[in-house]
């Protein structure tokens, strides 16, 4: 492995578990992928793809995060200097008159040269007790972890929430890179109703229950190993990136994420070929604490326009 692991002695930090990836398939060339997010009474099947659960070894980041890793992976470490309670976080003005900002100030830090810096939304989630094993309902009560490896947006897709939401049509920058932020905490009961973008906060403290795994972007093929596909709801659609496995994909994991932490990863980037989006998913770690608690974490997309 190029990073070094072995030699950085996080070896026995490392976990082997298995990750879901798209099955590729020959229709796919003629059939664009999609998946349904609403019932159509069996009018039309929920999805056209198949997937497939594949074993891999997720290495410990830590050693690595004091290194320029968002350049170089594709994520990197942040400490937010905050420390919100659950309450907090279910007080929608307070995130967007505290945290936001606060946010803005951090990735402003790795874009300098920036233009504009736009957060799009927030959200929250918690495992379900029931996990993976949830009825429909169980999951409908709050947004479970995603359990297929993916990246967020397709660049398509990017550009077509910036105009929407921003009203940045494309000939008013010259790139643009949308990132994702996680940041986690101990929720104990409580629900999360949203689902959102880039930045990964995880609020189930040190217990490492279903943690975020994330994939070296230069590791990944993206001609080979990614598709657009199309996410569909009843009055709206938006398009993500599946990916295929690859035994060349290096994976990570941030071990004892605290809660003043904050992952940063990207969705894409315009300079970059293929997009350069970070494939992610939780994973099921059969080395956590067996009393630790379900995973929870707060979710926060932005897009950073360069003219």
């Amino acid at each position: 492995m190029a990073s070094g692991v072995e030699d950085n002695g996080t070896a026995e930090d490392s976990i082997h578990t298995e990750l879901k990836f798209l099955v590729k398939d020959p229709k796919h060339e003629h059939e664009k992928p999609y998946h349904l997010r609403y019932d159509t009474g069996g009018a039309i099947p929920k999805t056209n793809m198949e997937n497939e659960s594949r074993p891999v070894e997720i290495h410990n980041f830590r050693p690595f995060q004091d290194s320029p890793s968002f350049d170089e992976y594709g994520f990197s470490l942040m400490n937010t200097g905050l420390r919100f309670t659950a309450a907090d976080f279910h007080n929608e003005k307070k995130v967007e008159e505290l945290f936001w900002p606060a946010i803005q100030k951090l990735i402003w830090k790795t874009f300098p040269n920036a233009a504009e810096i736009k957060l799009l939304e927030h959200g929250l989630r918690k495992r379900h007790a029931n996990f993976p094993d949830v009825t429909e309902e169980e999951s409908s009560e709050v947004t479970q972890p995603a359990t297929l490896v993916h990246i967020d947006f397709s660049y398509e897709s990017a550009v077509r929430t910036a105009q929407a939401a921003f009203k940045m049509s494309p000939v008013q920058y010259r790139r643009l890179v949308t990132v994702k932020l996680v940041t986690q905490r101990d929720f104990e009961s409580s629900c999360f109703e949203t689902e959102m973008y880039s930045f990964w906060k995880s609020f189930q403290g040190p217990g490492n229950d279903w943690p975020l795994a994330l994939c070296d972007s230069r590791t990944i093929d993206y001609v080979a190993e990614t598709i657009a596909a199309d996410v569909v709801f009843y009055n709206s659609f938006t398009e993500n990136e599946r990916v295929s496995y690859s035994p060349n994909h290096e994976w990570y994991y941030f071990k004892d994420l605290r809660d003043d932490e904050i992952i940063m990863h990207r969705q894409t980037d315009s300079d970059i070929p293929g997009g350069g989006g970070v494939a992610h998913s939780s994973f099921f770690n059969p080395k956590a604490d067996k009393d630790a608690l379900p995973r929870a974490s707060f979710e926060l997309r932005a897009f950073v326009f360069f003219t």
